[in-house]
């Protein structure tokens, strides 16, 4: 390596920090975050109460605690809140059921970077075990 390509390595390494970036190189082996992105446009990570249907916000999940968050997977148990939409959806009433929730399938977005596209949750209705499935990075 050259003094010149020295000294542009170190001077990057050294101002790095100050414009928002992280002092270690790309390639120093720490995997990257994947988020759950907000009605707002937030990126998030493991959020206990998140909006799932953002245009009319009729189902959400609420008091995750997440017992894993990795890079491919995250998995969790709370309370999915669902409007039942019974008459309609402005006469319904919210039904919360205990649930577990796993986040998957994701996808690489150039705004966002790495994002959750899936909740997979599974939760008794009626005594019968049943699964829900919603589309998160839009």
């Amino acid at each position: 390596m050259t003094r010149g390509r020295i000294a542009v390595v170190a001077a990057t390494m050294l101002l790095a920090p100050l414009a928002g970036a992280s002092s270690a190189p790309s390639w120093a082996g720490a995997s990257p975050t994947t988020h759950v992105l907000s009605c707002g446009g937030h990126l998030q990570v493991r959020p206990a109460n998140y909006v799932l249907s953002c245009a009319d916000a009729n189902a959400q999940w609420a008091k995750v605690t997440w017992s894993s968050w990795g890079a491919t997977s995250a998995t969790g148990v709370g309370t999915l809140s669902q409007n039942n939409c019974t008459p309609n959806c402005v006469g319904g009433r919210v039904i919360n059921y205990a649930a577990t929730v796993t986040l998957r399938r994701v996808v690489s977005t150039t705004r966002y970077g790495r994002l959750f596209s899936e909740a997979l949750f599974h939760l008794k209705v009626h005594g019968k075990v049943t699964s829900e499935l919603f589309s998160l990075a839009d």
